[in-house]
């Protein structure tokens, strides 16, 4: 963050006071249905409150995947523009591949697909609010997201799973250990909208809210790539129990891992599962420039333990 942040954070020093977007029930304006990339999605109601997110710097060890469900990993990219899909494809995802499976201790690691964020949202905000475009109206931009959210619910999972193996294979690798897991890397140092993620351990399965994704057309918006149909998701209402983390002032060498799901944490209790997150607006960091991030989703199998 810029040398002023400080001033920028609510006492203590260490957390800052926002507002996030929660789960609205349906009969008050919500929706269980979502179009990414579109006006519609764009407008979505949300119940908003005012949280306290509190900043891992300089104790960012305390965090792992198995614990709270989130960590940081120290590593720099040698893809450095991150504006060719192919260019990407290409040197990313090998190299993501391979430090993630050391990290994790996993037998086989494959990213599937990417998205890169650079387009402010505030100025996508005013123009859908003073247009006139029909809420099924794609939008050739990605911004930010801010509304709690888990990508894939276990059914979603298996879902995605199945879209990327075939029917044999699929089934073989639910047979042990697998995962979902995000990797969430800035391009250059986060001034705004930084990513929060929710300890995985203060979340209650029961509190947890499926929703559907159903991806626009083909040929029509970036989010098009996201998957190659529906899916489920889920989000949650608020809660004070839940604990809110972030890392000010991020880098491209410090990408965040983020678990979507986790096969064996359904029997588990000790081992973290999913993860809410969302972007956030920092009191004060309104003028900053956008931030710009890659994710990467990538599955995880751990072929050499049980399920």
């Amino acid at each position: 963050m810029p040398s002023n942040s400080t001033t920028m954070l609510t006492e203590p020093a260490n957390m800052v006071r926002t507002k996030l977007n929660y789960f609205l029930d349906p009969e008050l304006g919500g929706h269980v249905d979502i179009i990414p990339g579109t006006a519609g999605f764009y407008r979505c109601n949300h119940d908003t409150h005012s949280v306290d997110i509190h900043d891992i710097k300089d104790r960012e060890e305390e965090f792992n995947l198995n614990k709270q469900g989130f960590q940081i990993y120290l590593h720099d990219s040698a893809e450095k523009e991150f504006r060719d899909d192919e260019q990407i494809k290409a040197v990313y995802y090998p190299e993501t591949e391979a430090w993630l499976k050391k990290v994790t201790g996993a037998t086989t690691v494959k990213v599937c697909t990417h998205l890169v964020r650079r387009d402010p949202r505030e100025a996508l905000d005013a123009t859908i609010a003073n247009s006139d475009l029909e809420d099924t109206a794609t939008i050739p931009k990605v911004v930010p997201a801010r509304f709690v959210h888990v990508d894939h619910s276990r059914k979603g999972a298996i879902g995605f799973l199945h879209e990327n193996y075939p029917p044999d294979e699929a089934a073989r690798l639910m047979k042990t250990r697998w995962s979902i897991i995000n990797v969430w890397r800035p391009l250059k140092t986060v001034r705004r909208d930084p990513l929060a993620v929710c300890d995985s351990r203060s979340v209650q399965n029961e509190e947890l809210i499926p929703m559907t994704v159903r991806l626009p057309p083909k040929g029509s918006a970036t989010y098009e790539n996201v998957s190659r149909g529906d899916f489920e998701t889920l989000s949650t209402k608020v809660n004070p129990a839940h604990r809110w983390y972030f890392k000010s002032g991020m880098e491209p060498g410090e990408p965040l891992l983020i678990k979507i799901y986790d096969s064996r944490s359904e029997r588990d209790g000790g081992l973290a599962g999913r993860v809410l997150h969302t972007s956030f607006t920092v009191p004060g960091t309104e003028d900053e420039e956008p931030r710009e991030s890659i994710e990467v989703r990538c599955f995880v199998f751990y072929e050499d333990e049980a399920e």
